[in-house]
């Protein structure tokens, strides 16, 4: 799982954190964080299929990520392209192979 933090001090910044929850357990375990200004890529892998399945680019990493499901990936997505639109004024990151269903039918 995974999870896209805002802070609410000036200036905001935001980050990228992998959490697992382990079997049996209701609470999550941080595993991971990136600022968001690291993210210089988001793969969606594969556009013409429904999959849970996705890579993140950082700036000095490259992780592979899975969703709880192919819907859970769109709405992250979607929360993560918002979120990087409204908080990223310098370089934002590329979105490629992802569904224009994700982008509210922008083709990218």
């Amino acid at each position: 799982s995974f999870i896209c933090l805002v802070t609410n001090k000036k200036p905001a910044q935001a980050s990228i954190t992998k959490v697992k929850q382990f079997e049996g357990s209701t609470s999550f375990v941080r595993r991971t964080q990136w600022m968001l200004e690291q993210l210089r890529q988001v793969n969606g892998i594969d556009p013409n299929r429904d999959s849970p399945e996705f890579d993140l680019l950082f700036e000095n990493a490259f992780d592979q990520w899975v969703a709880s499901t192919a819907s859970e990936k769109c709405t992250f997505f979607q929360v993560l392209h918002h979120t990087c639109q409204r908080y990223l004024t310098d370089k934002k990151p590329e979105f490629i192979n992802c569904q224009s269903k994700i982008m509210g039918g922008k083709s990218i």
